[in-house]
Order: C-alpha cells, then structure tokens, then sequence
C-alpha cells in the first residue's frame, strides 16, 4: 500500500490502497478531503490541491544509511547458519556413504541391492558436499556481516555527545 505526503504538509503520511497509481491517489485525495472536512487540515493551504501534487513516500525513504547493509549481512548469516546446520546434519550419513562407494572398487558384480546403495550414497554425498561448499563460501563473507552486525547492535556513545 503506498504511502503519500503533500507540500503543504510533509508531516502528514497518507496510506492508500488501490490496483493503480491513480486509484490509489485518489483515494489518499479522499482522506485529505475527509481531513478538510473534519477540521483537521487548512482548507486555504490545500486550494488547487490535486492527485498530481502527492508526493510518494518509498519503503527506501524511510530506511536508515546503512540499513540495506545490515539487512544483507543478516541474509549472508542466516545463510551461514543454514549450511553449518545441514553439514551437521548430514556429516555422519556422508561418511558412512563413502565406505559404501568402496563397493564400486571391488571385483564382485554389483547387484540390485549394491546399486541402489550406491545411488542412494551418491546422493547423500552431493548433497553433503554441495552444503559444505556453500558453507566455505558464506564463512567468507559472514566474517565481514558479522561486524556489520555488531556495529549495529552497538550502543551509541552518549559519553562522548554529552561532552559536546
């Protein structure tokens, strides 16, 4: 649902819904009447107002300097704790999957049993060694959101602004 403000009033947000951007001015238009109306807003400040003279207010607007940064270095964590939680998972399965793969090395016939062991293991291996993978390659980035985070989370220093 977007979000409105006038020049005459930045202070005033306006939420409207409408499957338009037309639609949705004219209804934020409608509430500013109803606020003319009841007594809440300057009928003089609000004359030649149209759909035309909302300003839109965007999500982005509202968000901290370095708010996409900290937003992206929670995903790069929660990505993290993701993969570290399924090479947990899957380590000891992994393991045991590969002493099946010996099975591939010896002279005897493989038989239905066997192969459906060894699709079985295979499986098991990709998936192990593609979280673990994914697991490398976030750690990487995760020692960098991991400050990113703790710069954030930091209190500020009133000792320093009451000096001042």
């Amino acid at each position: 649902m977007p979000t409105y403000t006038t020049p005459q009033r930045p202070d005033i947000l306006i939420k409207a819904k409408g499957s338009s951007y037309e639609k949705a001015t004219y209804n934020a238009l409608l509430q500013i009447d109803d606020f003319i109306q009841q007594g809440y807003l300057d009928d003089e400040r609000f004359k030649d107002f149209s759909s035309k003279s909302f300003i839109e207010i965007k999500e982005q607007d509202f968000m901290a300097k370095d708010e996409k940064e900290l937003i992206d270095s929670v995903i790069i964590l929660s990505k993290l704790f993701v993969s570290k939680r399924n090479i947990q998972d899957l380590k000891e399965q992994a393991r045991k999957a590969l002493v099946t793969l010996n099975i591939l090395f010896e002279e005897k016939e493989i038989d239905e049993v066997d192969y459906t062991s060894i699709q079985n293991s295979l499986k098991l291996i990709k998936k192990y060694a593609v979280n673990n993978l994914r697991y490398k390659e976030v750690l990487i980035e995760a020692e960098t959101a991991r400050k990113v985070v703790e710069k954030a989370v930091e209190e500020p220093d009133t000792k320093n602004r009451d000096q001042h």
